[in-house]
């Protein structure tokens, strides 16, 4: 078409393009039968000469012919194999130009191509991007929010082009971040969602693109998003459940999670009697979209909770709203709820003071009730989280000393140690690191345990555990800190009669100072109480080999991994290990150490006095 062509020959040319989107409309998108009609229409190429002639026609006051032309390149975009063919004939730098607030119509029309277009096709939304595309629509969201005659149909329409753009391409959102759209999205999603739910859900979906990328989140905090968020969640029913609602819900969590100052905004907002709401309406449903949402629900409260200001509001000193609800929750035949619970009241654990209330009010001994329900399903994958949380409550629960005492006074270990056939390796960490803070000065208690034959072959099983070194460590130290807490021989032949020295050993060579001394603590008391089999345990793990090795690291060991080890070495000698020791090489270990300590005169004179008493035994 000529760009002198008349004005009778574009009102031809527009009600011939019209047809053809009648025709169009007539089938359905995203078929076979649609795909073959577009392909037959553009095969020869005449059409989008045609569209692409008239779209570069300057615009009348009547843009009838580009309105018509955008509209036909719209629904041609619907066929998922054309919009590569239309971007490559160079389209997508004729349409950016034309997204005016003063041609609302064309405007509408420019953007459903645009939408379609990068609809799954990154070639096509890094283009959009690179052409401004992104800055233009920045300036028309500015100028819809502040006209009241922009019509909510280009209002949705923007928000749903910006989803297809921004979906899954970092290009996309990153030129997002250099414009004011976010707080335009705001006040879109402020202003629209009783309105508008399709706005609503448009504007989530694109704040949560956002959200997942590097300096996303920055900007939805300094644009207050979680406030509106909260605003549209507590503002909404309970039912129907829909996709807006559960993407509210997912996107706060994500913000929740990485912020301590929103989790006080959520304590101290009116959020948790509408999540409690949606939870006391919603559990006995059996629909599955309801029984998701309650599981966000309560996911949410959890979240909160590991914020230790937030927490504290919602416990408020054992009467706050949230803290006796799920403690109710115990009682419960909902799963997801029981395991909320736990999750909760393992948060609200980390304060001794709340540990204390928790204890005193009975709440321990329900979790040891539904640990004694739970037992004979530990194994199975959808039940090991609950029992997990359950868990990790009452080992949170143990950690103050004034605590433990009351909760070993009700039987807490009973409950516990029949989950030390455990098959399931989260369960058996979190069971093990529990027994292991209950034992911990409690002689009577470590003995008990000891004692058991049974839990001493699991804990040296665990301490096998290679793949799980969580576990195979919560294992490995669990044995000595029963050997330090009990000292009773009875315990320490079960240690030896089931091989345990082996996971000492491994304390000993461990990094972490802290296992090491364990494990020199440990074996130290093995040598003292059972001599001879300590003494032939030591030769079978290489024992006077692994301390020179610990001897001659480049940098010496702490001051009480020394004294430990040169307290061990003496007591070796005293056995008759004079030969290993001797054939180790402890001699050159002790005189570089003993170089390194003079030189510098930190370690103290008492550590000065061992190495001397060590090598004089050895006749050095």
């Amino acid at each position: 078409m000529a760009e002198c062509a008349s004005k009778d020959e574009i009102i031809l040319e527009c009600d011939d393009l019209q047809r053809i989107i009648l025709e169009l409309n007539a089938l359905t998108p995203a078929t076979e039968e649609y795909d073959e009609a577009v392909e037959k229409l553009i095969v020869s190429g005449q059409l989008l000469d045609r569209l692409q002639s008239l779209l570069t026609l300057p615009i009348p006051a009547n843009s009838k012919g580009h309105v018509v032309a955008a509209q036909l390149l719209a629904e041609l975009a619907k066929a998922e194999n054309v919009r590569l063919i239309l971007q490559k004939r160079g389209l997508i730098p004729i349409l950016i130009p034309l997204l005016s607030h003063q041609h609302q119509e064309l405007c509408l029309q420019v953007i459903r191509v645009l939408g379609n277009l990068c609809y799954e096709q990154d070639i096509c939304r890094e283009e959009i991007a690179e052409c401004g595309g992104v800055q233009k629509m920045d300036e028309l969201l500015k100028l819809f929010l502040t006209h009241s005659t922009s019509s909510l149909d280009i209002k949705t329409l923007s928000c749903a082009f910006l989803h297809n753009l921004l979906n899954g391409n970092e290009v996309c959102v990153k030129a997002v971040l250099k414009t004011s759209i976010v707080d335009s999205l705001r006040d879109l999603l402020e202003n629209n969602a009783t309105v508008s739910p399709r706005i609503a859900y448009f504007c989530v979906m694109i704040l949560t693109s956002i959200a997942e990328i590097e300096g996303g989140r920055e900007m939805l905090y300094k644009s207050q998003i979680p406030a509106v968020l909260v605003k549209v969640l507590i503002n909404a029913p309970v039912r129907p459940v829909d996709d807006t609602k559960e993407g509210v819900f997912g996107l706060l969590s994500t913000l929740t999670a990485d912020s301590d100052e929103v989790k006080v905004m959520l304590a101290e907002s009116t959020i948790d009697m509408y999540l409690l709401r949606i939870i006391s309406t919603l559990s006995p449903s059996e629909e599955e979209d309801e029984i998701e949402l309650v599981k966000l629900a309560s996911e949410l409260i959890v979240l909160v909770l590991t914020g230790d200001d937030a927490m504290k509001i919602w416990f408020d000193g054992g009467d706050g709203l949230v803290f006796t609800s799920v403690s109710e929750w115990l009682q419960s035949s909902n799963g997801q709820l029981l395991q909320s619970a736990a999750f909760a009241l393992g948060n609200f654990a980390r304060d001794d003071r709340n540990s204390l209330i928790i204890i005193q009010r009975g709440i321990s001994s329900a979790l040891c009730k539904c640990l004694d329900q739970l037992h004979d399903f530990c194994s199975d994958n959808r039940t090991a989280p609950t029992i997990h949380a359950l868990l990790s409550a009452l080992r949170n629960l143990a950690i103050a000393p004034s605590n433990k005492q009351q909760l070993l006074e009700q039987g807490i270990l009973k409950h516990l140690l029949p989950y030390i056939d455990c098959e399931n390796s989260i369960v058996t960490s979190k069971l093990v690191g529990a027994i292991r803070l209950l034992i911990d000065g409690r002689p009577v208690e470590a003995t008990y345990v000891g004692e058991m034959e049974v839990v001493i072959e699991k804990l040296v099983f665990h301490g096998d555990n290679e793949a799980n070194m969580l576990l195979k460590g919560e294992a490995t130290r669990c044995l000595a800190w029963i050997i330090k807490n009990s000292r009773q021989k009875k315990v320490l032949q079960n240690i030896i009669k089931h091989n345990a020295f082996r996971h000492l050993v491994f304390l000993v060579n461990s990094e972490h100072v802290i296992m090491q001394n364990e494990g020199l603590i440990g074996i130290v008391l093995l040598v003292t109480t059972l001599p001879e089999e300590t003494k032939k345990a030591s030769l079978e793990h290489k024992l006077p080999q692994v301390l020179t090795d610990l001897l001659n690291k480049e940098e010496p060991p702490a001051k009480e991994t020394l004294l430990n080890t040169l307290t061990l070495l003496m007591e070796l000698i005293n056995i008759g290990m004079l030969d290993e020791l001797v054939e180790s090489n402890a001699e050159a270990a002790l005189v570089s150490l003993g170089n390194k300590i003079v030189a510098e005169q930190d370690q103290g004179e008492k550590i000065t006095e061992l190495i001397n008493a060590v090598k004089s035994s050895l006749h050095l």
